[in-house]
């Protein structure tokens, strides 16, 4: 197999299968682009070329596993982002299976395909408090350009609950007089509304900002789109300045997503149905609602005041320890 071969394929399945066949969104291009940019790396550094010589034989069942197991052990990635990067390397190979059926792959191509997805426990999502959202947003310095900026993007999270992708997409043709339009996942639109506060904070930061109507509402100090991880470290420095006067966030790890788990909780713990926060948040079912709200410990005990407590049966000799049911508990 020919260098050439693998590199066409590749431009291939990012210019004309993604783009033109499939028209999948740009948000997931981004994705798909991530993790070749890091197979790549990962592929030269184990067959010690340069990319550019890399052909479709690097890519054995062996070597995928070795860079799954890389993104876990070398970068600490968890167990879901380890498996949207194996779902991108599974698309890729049926397009090469799909172009090249003449190539020695198919046995190759079939055996990555074969590459389980891993099972991982379902963490809960966790969520902020009201008071540890004011302490965060209060902890971004109003005297400098960046901690104005800071302040705007986390409070236009937690107003909205949109996902970080979507708020730093927004341009000032998206505002309205008291709701954002958010354009989401595949390609769909939802109008959000704003407290009257937010609207005004927006309005008043295109003006001063002088922002071009499709110029980027959150941008870095370099004027160029501020990225999620320009925005994550940006969060870091205010949880960690926030935490001394708010001790429930030391030592937790909060990420900008951590703003739309707290807006979902904050409509459920206000008495919004489930059906109506799915909507909000721009979800296609409820179901992936449950994922994002969580029944505080204030809740559950709410509930446990509904239920009536058992009545303790009361001791009988034949409840005395068996030292024969021992054993068997022990085998």
């Amino acid at each position: 197999m020919k260098p050439e071969i693998f590199a066409t394929l590749v431009q291939q399945f990012f210019a004309d299968y993604l783009t033109a066949q499939r028209n999948v969104s740009p948000e997931t291009r981004t994705g798909y682009r991530t993790t070749f940019r890091l197979l790549l790396r990962f592929l030269s550094h184990r067959q010690h070329c340069p990319i550019d010589r890399l052909t479709l034989a690097a890519c054995t069942p062996e070597a995928i596993r070795g860079f799954l197991d890389h993104l876990e052990r070398g970068r600490g990635n968890g167990v879901a982002t380890r498996n949207v990067r194996l779902a991108a390397i599974r698309t890729f190979v049926r397009f090469a299976l799909s172009q090249a059926p003449g190539l020695d792959f198919l046995g190759t191509g079939q055996r990555i395909l074969a590459l389980p997805q891993k099972r991982c426990a379902q963490r809960s999502q966790g969520f902020l408090t009201r008071e540890e959202v004011d302490a965060i947003l209060a902890a971004t310095d109003q005297n400098t350009w960046s901690g104005r900026r800071d302040r705007l993007l986390f409070l236009l999270l937690y107003n909205t609950g949109a996902r970080l992708s979507e708020a730093l997409q927004l341009r000032p043709t998206d505002l309205r007089e008291r709701s954002v339009q958010l354009h989401g996942k595949g390609r769909k639109e939802r109008e959000s509304p704003l407290w009257a506060s937010t609207a005004r904070l927006l309005r008043r930061w295109c003006h001063t900002q002088r922002i071009a109507p499709e110029q980027r509402l959150f941008s870095n100090c370099r004027g160029t789109p501020l990225s999620h991880d320009g925005v994550t470290f940006r969060l870091r420095l205010a949880v960690r300045k926030a935490a001394a006067q708010c001790p429930s966030l030391h030592g937790r790890r909060i990420t900008p997503h951590r703003f739309r788990n707290s807006c979902a909780m904050a409509l459920l713990q206000a008495g919004v149905a489930l059906e109506i926060i799915a909507l909000y948040l721009g979800h296609a079912s409820p179901q992936t609602t449950h994922h994002y709200v969580e029944a505080d410990l204030k809740m559950k005990a709410d509930c446990l005041r509904r239920l009536t407590a058992p009545q303790t049966a009361r001791h009988r000799p034949h409840d005395e320890p068996s030292r024969l049911l021992a054993f068997l508990e022990a085998v």
